[in-house]
C-alpha cells in the first residue's frame, strides 16, 4: 500500500511539474458559469453457430451507458451522473453494474467555494437482491469550471500556426483574453460578432492581419461541438439515511464522504474521477464504496481513445463483501477511406474465478472512391 501511495505521489508531482513547464493551461481559465452535459453508449455482441456442433458456439456481448450533467454558478450548482454496464448471454442480461446520483449545492460564501449540499445515490450490481438507495446532506468545498472557451482558444492558435498566420504560440495573457471573449459568446448578437472580437484581440496582441478565410475558421471553432472540457475538484461529507438496504437489512443513519475531480491536461484530453463511501457509524463493518474514472483523448481529427473504470463494493453487516469491477478501452482510427475500431472490455465480480474478457475489432472500408 505504501508503494502504491508513493507511486501516486510521484505521478502527481511529475504531472504538476509537466503542467507548470508547459506554461498556461486549460485549467487556468475560470468560467463565470458552467453548464456541461455528456452522454455515451457502447454495444458489442458476438454470435456464432457452427452447423458441425450441436449447440451455439458463442453468444454474448456487452452494453454500457454513461450520462453526466454538471452545472455551477456563483450561488448554486448541481451534478447528475449515471452509468451502467450489462453483460449479455444469449441476448439476455447475465450480470451488470450500475449507479446513479444527483447532488444540489448551495454556496455559502462569496470568496470561497464552501457549500452545503443534499443528494441521492442509488447503486445496483450483480449479487445484490435489491438496489441500494441513500439520501445525504452536509457540507463540502470546491468548484468546477467550464474550460471549453480556453480549449477553443488553443484550437484557434493551432489553426493559425498551421496556416502560417502566426509563427509562434501566443502569450498566456492573449489566450486568456480570447477565452474570456469566447466565454461571453451569448452576449454577442451573432457568432460573427464574437469571432470579430476574438480576431481583434489576436491582431492587437500579435500585430498580424488575420485573413478572411481564417476569420471563417474562428467562426467554425466557436460553433464546433464535442470539444467540451472542464477542470476542478470538490470534497464533501455529511450525514445520510438509508432509504433501501440492498440486502434487506435495517435502514440506518449513515456517514457519507466523496471526492470528485476533473482535469484537462490539454485541449485534446479530459480526465474525470469520482469516489464515494457511505455506511453506518460502524462504517468498517458495513459500507458501500463506489469509484468511477474515465479518460478521453482525441488522438487526431479522426482518431480517439476512451478508457473507463468502475468499482462497486458492498460490505453488508455480518456477510461477505460483494465487489464488481468493469474496465473498458476503445480506440478508433480513421485512415483515408478506412475506419478501424478496437474495443477491450473487462468485467470481474465476486464469485467468479477471474476477469471476463471481451475483445472486438471492426473495420469498415469505402471502396466506392
Amino acid at each position: 500500500m505504501k508503494r502504491i501511495g508513493g507511486l501516486v505521489a510521484w505521478a502527481a508531482l511529475l504531472l504538476g511539474a509537466a503542467t507548470a513547464a508547459a506554461g498556461i493551461g486549460l485549467c487556468d481559465y475560470v468560467s463565470p458559469e458552467t453548464n456541461l452535459t455528456g452522454i455515451g453508449f457502447s454495444f458489442s455482441y458476438r454470435y456464432f453457430n457452427d452447423a458441425a456442433t450441436p449447440a451455439v458456439d458463442a453468444s454474448g456481448g456487452r452494453a454500457a451507458l454513461d450520462f453526466s450533467r454538471l452545472y455551477d454558478s456563483p450561488d448554486i450548482g448541481y451534478t447528475i451522473a449515471a452509468s451502467g454496464a450489462i453483460l449479455l448471454e444469449d441476448f439476455t442480461p447475465s450480470s451488470g453494474l450500475g449507479s446513479a446520483s444527483g447532488t444540489f449545492r448551495y454556496y455559502l460564501m462569496d470568496d470561497a467555494p464552501l457549500f452545503g449540499f443534499g443528494g441521492l445515490t442509488a447503486t445496483l450490481a450483480s449479487g445484490q437482491p435489491k438496489p441500494g438507495v441513500n439520501l445525504a446532506a452536509g457540507v463540502g468545498y470546491g468548484r468546477f469550471s467550464d474550460t471549453t472557451p480556453m480549449a477553443k482558444a488553443f484550437a484557434i492558435q493551432d489553426e493559425l500556426i498551421d496556416a502560417g498566420t502566426i509563427s509562434e504560440e501566443m502569450s498566456g495573457e492573449t489566450l486568456l483574453a480570447m477565452a474570456e471573449i469566447i466565454g461571453r459568446r451569448a452576449e454577442y448578437e451573432t457568432v460573427k460578432d464574437c469571432a470579430a472580437a476574438v480576431v481583434a484581440a489576436i491582431q492587437a496582441a500579435t500585430g498580424v492581419t488575420v485573413e478572411p478565410r481564417q476569420v471563417l475558421m474562428v467562426e467554425e471553432v466557436l460553433v464546433a461541438t464535442g470539444d467540451e472540457r472542464n477542470c476542478g475538484w470538490s470534497v464533501q461529507g455529511g450525514m445520510g439515511y438509508e432509504l433501501i438496504d440492498p440486502y434487506g437489512g435495517a435502514r440506518n443513519l449513515l456517514v457519507t464522504a466523496s471526492a470528485d475531480a476533473a482535469f484537462s491536461p490539454d485541449r485534446a484530453s479530459q480526465l474525470l474521477f469520482h469516489a464515494g463511501v457511505s455506511g453506518p457509524f460502524d462504517i468498517l463493518e458495513e459500507n458501500t464504496l463506489l469509484v468511477n474514472a474515465s479518460y478521453d483523448r482525441d488522438l487526431t481529427e479522426d482518431d480517439s481513445l476512451q478508457a473507463a473504470y468502475s468499482l462497486q463494493r458492498v460490505q453488508p453487516l455480518g456477510l461477505d463483501a460483494s465487489m464488481t469491477q468493469s474496465a473498458t478501452l476503445l480506440v478508433t482510427f480513421g485512415v483515408g477511406t478506412t475506419n478501424l475500431g478496437l474495443q477491450l472490455a473487462l468485467t470481474n465480480r465476486s464469485g467468479t474465478p477471474g476477469w471476463s474478457v471481451d475483445v472486438s475489432v471492426s473495420v469498415a472500408v469505402d471502396l466506392s472512391s
